[in-house]
Order: C-alpha cells, then structure tokens, then sequence
C-alpha cells in the first residue's frame, strides 16, 4: 500500500471530513479524525464499510431502523478492537428513496475506497446501486431487498442477508391453508413496484399449490375500486350468500375470500388495511415485510386486528427468540427505544456478514471480501441462521409470521414446504 506523506495524509483526511459530515453523525467524524498521522507515529488506516439507505423518503420506515441496527454493528465491533487491529468507519449515504441520489451514493462510496457496501429495503433502488458497485468490484450486500432475481441480475457482487420474496410469499400461502384454513383468496397490489409484482406472484403461485383458489388478482388502484363494488353486491345478496355457504361451493365473489392478501408499499400499507376494514372487509388480511411498521401495526389494531405479514425477525415481541431478545436489549441500551423492527436486525446482520467475511478473508480488498461472502455457512445472525450454497446468494432462512390483533404476537417461523421458483 503507497503511504502518503504526513502533510498529505492530513490534507487528504480533512477533506474527507468534510464529505463524510454531510451524512455521518458527528461522532463518527470526530472519531475519523482521530487517525491524523501524530509526530513520529501513524495510525493503520480503518476498515471501511459503506452504507447506502433512504433515511428520508417513502423507503424510510424500514431503511431508518436498518441503518440504526448497522450503527450498532460497527460500534459493537470498534468496542472488541476493531477488524484485524484497525477501527471500523461506517460511511453512510442517504439515498433519499430517489434512484438518481442512489446511484450517485453508490458512486461517492466507490471512490471512497469501501472494502463492502450495505443497505437498501427495496429492490428497485437495489438496482440503482449494486451495479455501479459491481463495476467498480465492490461486493454489496443488501440488507432488505426481498426480490430472489437480484442475485441473477447483479452476477456475482451482490448477496442478500434477507430471505427472497417467493419464501415469504410461500410461508404466507402456507400459513393461510393450514392455520386460517382459507381456501380462497383475492391478491392486491402495487403495479409500480418489482417488490409488490414479485409478492403478489409469489404468494398466487403458493396458494395454488396449497390447493388453494385466487377469486380475483387486481392492481392496488383500480383493484380497490372493483373490490369496494363486490363488497356492495355482496351486501345486496346476502341471501345468495347464506346459500352459498349451506350448499358448500366456492364462494365466486372476490369479496368473499377466505383471506385478502394485499402487497403494498410500507407507506400504503396502514391506508389500505384501514379502507378495506372501512368497506366491510372483515376476513383476514395478509401481507409481506413492508408491514413491519408502527404505523401499520397501530391501523391494524384500531380496525379490529386479524393483520398477518410474514418478517424476518419478531423484533421488539415478547415470544421471539433468545438472539432478537438480546439484540433488543442491546438497541434499547443504545438508543433508549426499541427497535421500530425487524428491519433494524437486518442492518445489524448485514454488517456483521461483511465483518465476518473481512476476518475469514485477513483482508480488506473487496474481491477476497467478496470470495469470504461467497463462502459463508451457517452465520448465526439475529434473524436466523444463514449460509450461501454453491453460487446461490440468497439465502435460505425461516420465515416469521406475526399476527396483529390487540398486539402483534410471533404465530409461526418457518422453512415453507414449497417454494416457486424466481
């Protein structure tokens, strides 16, 4: 490695300094700035992490916590010496939930020399990202990007330390069929988003292979209009309705449903459950990782519960495992709230992941980083246990399922029996 003269080192570092304020809490600055080169000494330089999340935008309520739990990570990791004898500098982007500030995020932590990149709950600003990573061969590791196409559209660089949407759709269709016993089911859900399309699919494809009938599969907004209008001829046949159910046959109408499974954004979810409970939906609603919110879980209780959504990790809840309870513990000591959810945990997994992979590789080049992340079997992270087989980069982990009623409560955690192919 060059080493710069004591001059230009200090001059280098002060201009990072000022770069790295605009999005680093102060803390960390002044803490970088504690590696000035010193009269007759000179600090190893720390191993850098970048971190890209949207801590403002619509991506927020899960990006925050996320970026909370990788903070932790860092600090956890700098109070037991560091990596390899150096201290660990998280630098941190914000991508404002905008694809042009992600990719220019991704770039601006490139050129800052990070041995891994982490972050983003959202595969599309996933997409943004990994490639320019993956150009400039920098391993990513996303933290909540669901989609199990990302590892296949970013060949080699990128790794998820999240299970994939087709495992938590199929834990959903699962838990549907054998526990609320419903054998139909109406799909909504957000045309706009990869995340949203992929769910909706997944969990289709599941349910049908529990044996299980879609009535109706609707895009969010137009759906909702269609979907209001089947619960107003429903209304207006109750009588056909009340034969239906004596004679045994499938109901026809979408609005009769075992269950709603409605795949939406996090900021839409709370909205949507309250307008379907406005517009008598009273069957159980079922959704993905984007209703691990308060919001969403505080709408859920208000409108009479029965809200299921299939997470990664029971965070904050009093039935989860010894691994969360303790990593909740260690976020209140830190922070002095709980962890908002699940997603907090995966923040903290995603940087222990990299700093694993650093200490296997004794390096901190990205391309033996990346081969370290390549072999990873069974870390046991705070949201399960984890490992990457063969080239497969999305992991297979159990998948929790909460319900919401006058609380959210774990109800299940699980490996699905069938899973749909990507």
């Amino acid at each position: 490695m060059r080493r710069e003269s004591t001059r230009g080192k200090t001059s280098s570092l002060a201009r990072a300094a000022v770069a790295v304020a605009l999005v680093v809490p102060l803390a960390a600055v002044m803490s970088a700035c504690s590696d000035t080169v010193t009269a007759g000494s000179q600090s190893p330089p720390p191993v850098r992490i970048g971190a890209i999340y949207n801590i403002s935008g619509a991506q927020a309520p899960l990006d925050a916590p996320s970026l909370s739990g990788a903070r932790l990570a860092v600090d956890r990791i700098n109070a037991n010496g560091g990596l390899m004898g150096r201290r660990v500098e998280l630098l941190e982007r914000d991508g404002q939930t905008s694809k042009t500030d992600v990719e220019r995020a991704a770039a601006s932590l490139v050129a800052s020399g990070c041995s891994a990149i982490v972050g983003l709950s959202d595969s599309d600003q996933v997409l943004a990202a990994a490639p320019i990573a993956a150009r400039a061969g920098v391993p990513f590791v996303t933290s909540g990007a669901t989609s199990p196409k990302l590892a296949e559209q970013v060949p080699n660089w990128l790794f998820l330390a999240c299970f994939g949407d087709n495992a938590q759709a199929a834990a959903g269709a699962q838990y549907a069929a054998e526990h609320l016993g419903a054998r139909t089911a109406t799909v909504l859900y957000n045309p706009d988003l990869q995340y949203t399309r992929l769910l909706a699919r997944y969990f289709e494809r599941s349910f049908r292979a529990q044996g299980g009938t879609i009535l109706a599969s609707w895009p969010r907004r137009p759906g909702l209009d269609k979907l209001r209008a089947a619960y107003k001829s429903a209304a207006e046949t109750a009588e056909e309705q009340r034969l239906t159910a004596a004679s045994g046959r499938l109901p026809t109408s979408p609005a009769e449903a075992d269950v709603l499974y409605v795949a939406v954004a996090p900021e839409a979810a709370p909205a949507s459950v309250g307008q379907l409970r406005g517009m008598g939906a009273r069957q159980p609603i079922m959704g993905g990782d984007s209703y691990d919110t308060p919001e969403l879980i505080a709408r859920a209780e208000q409108t009479g519960g029965k809200v299921y959504y299939t997470t990664h990790a029971g965070v904050g809840m009093s039935d989860a495992s010894r691994a969360v309870q303790r990593f909740d513990t260690s976020y209140r000591s830190t922070y002095g709230l709980p962890p908002q959810n699940a997603f907090a945990a995966l923040g903290y997994d995603a940087i222990d992941l990299v700093a694993t992979a650093i200490k296997r590789a004794d390096s901190v080049k990205p391309s033996k980083v990346r081969d370290a992340l390549m072999k990873t079997r069974h870390f046991p992270g705070v949201t399960g246990t984890l490992s990457y087989v063969g080239k497969d980069r999305v992991p297979r982990k159990k998948v929790t399922v909460v319900c919401v009623g006058r609380r959210p409560v774990v109800v299940a955690q699980f490996i699905p029996s069938f899973v749909a192919d990507p």
